[in-house]
């Protein structure tokens, strides 16, 4: 049994390298926040900033719609719903009826 806690925190980072690796991209977002963008790389960058915002919002978009329909699909229409709930009711009051005459 290892007493060396060094050695048991190296142990489960060889058992789950997720953590290493969302640790590594964590730490590279931060330095590139932290590093200023030169005047160049704002004029290569700035187009394809605004294509990946509008890819990213049309997505979105058509992710909400499918989402929407198939949310609708799932719901019955309201004729549905109205022809359900009447025969529902129909069928209680003929089960009420049938009890009346059997009592």
């Amino acid at each position: 049994m290892s007493t060396n806690p060094a050695n048991e925190q190296g142990e489960s980072l060889a058992e789950n390298p997720y953590v290493l690796v969302a640790g590594g991209v964590a730490l590279g977002v931060l330095i590139g926040m932290l590093v200023p963008r030169s005047r160049k790389e704002r004029e290569l960058l700035e187009g394809t900033g605004r294509q990946i915002a509008g890819k990213v919002t049309g997505t979105v978009q058509a992710v909400k719609e499918a989402g929407k329909a198939e949310f609708d699909a799932l719901l019955p229409s309201r004729d549905d719903a109205k022809e359900r709930v009447t025969s529902l009711f129909g069928n209680l009051v003929d089960a009420a009826k049938g009890a009346a005459q059997k009592a």
